[in-house]
Parts: C-alpha cells; sequence; structure tokens
C-alpha cells in the first residue's frame, strides 16, 4: 500500500490525471484523443465527453505519464486500490470544478471494476 514517499507517486498521478488528461479531454486535446484512441481498454469518447472504468482509467493514466516523460513512476508504489481511494478521499472534483467539468457515475455495476463513469462539463 502507498505510504511515506508513495504518497508523492499517488499525488503525482493524481496531478496528471486532472491537469494532463481530465483536462484535455474537457477540450478535446487532439494529442490526448489520439492517445485514448490508441489506449486498447475502457478509456472513449463519445459525443459528449470521456467514458471511463476506473481501473482502465488506471492504466490509461500510467502508460499516459510516462509516455509525456513525467515518468516512469513505480507503479508497485501505488496500486490501484490506492489510486481508487485517492479519486474518492482527494479534491479531484474540487479540482475539476475549477475547469468546469465533474466526474459522474454512468453505469453502476455489482463489479465495482465494471461500473463505468463519465466526464462531463458541470453546469455552471
Amino acid at each position: 500500500h502507498c505510504s511515506g514517499h508513495a504518497m508523492t507517486t499517488v499525488e503525482k498521478l493524481r496531478r496528471h490525471l486532472v491537469h494532463e488528461v481530465f483536462a484535455r479531454a474537457i477540450v478535446r486535446d487532439p494529442d490526448l484523443v489520439a492517445a485514448v484512441e490508441h489506449f486498447d481498454g475502457e478509456v472513449n469518447f463519445d459525443a459528449d465527453s470521456l467514458l471511463f472504468t476506473l481501473p482502465h482509467l488506471y492504466r490509461f493514466t500510467l502508460i499516459h505519464l510516462e509516455a509525456s516523460n513525467h515518468g516512469p513512476l513505480d507503479s508497485a508504489q501505488c496500486d490501484y486500490n490506492a489510486f481508487r481511494r485517492m479519486l474518492y478521499q482527494s479534491a479531484v472534483n474540487t479540482d475539476l470544478h475549477q475547469l468546469g467539468a465533474m466526474v459522474v457515475v454512468e453505469h453502476v455495476d455489482d463489479n465495482h471494476a465494471l461500473s463505468l463513469y463519465r466526464l462531463s462539463h458541470s453546469r455552471r
């Protein structure tokens, strides 16, 4: 589990997720759209916005962070469960609100890993 110096790994992931993935997704940044299209998993754009499952968002963020030369990260330092806790406990939605966006649940599945989330524009 993430402790001590590993918190910096979670924090790095969180910052990258908000500023490099979500912020770019909101404006349909062409580089991010291309990265999403090349990603083999449940992170996709539909007509409105970005749809994702949490395990795949985690994997995409790790790959994207390393590809953008902000990494590499030791993913052993921050496993998926730590990433998920960070999403639930941190100020991600507060950060997103400043960008005019929010994460909403699109589809709840009994298997948490299959639940689908959407990055949507918050109603100002």
